[in-house]
């Protein structure tokens, strides 16, 4: 990703919930981590500094879209509340939004 590129990716939370959105439909990704998100909304997966302090906009985002039922939160293979569970959570489309 170009420092272009990475400029135009909208960092709020309604701008990480289409991120998050658009990687699940229109990338047609099985699933993603939340880091993936914030490191592809901050931009080098080298420079933490950059895309660390996103976490916590990017987990939001993800709480708010599991709550549409857009998007379910899978932690060792099972379904888990985003809001409470700790650790690594991937992020996949809600069954009810798979064709």
């Amino acid at each position: 990703m170009s420092a272009a590129d990475e400029s135009k990716i909208d960092k709020s939370v309604n701008g990480l919930k289409n991120l998050i959105t658009k990687i699940l439909v229109e990338e047609g990704c099985r699933s993603v981590g939340m880091i993936d998100v914030a490191i592809r909304a901050g931009g080098n997966s080298e420079e933490t500094k950059k895309w660390r302090p996103l976490l916590r906009r990017v987990r939001l985002a993800a709480v708010h879209l599991q709550s549409q039922n857009l998007v379910t939160g899978i932690r060792k293979g099972k379904e888990v509340d985003i809001k409470t569970t700790k650790g690594v959570i991937r992020l996949q489309l809600h069954p009810s939004q798979t064709v």
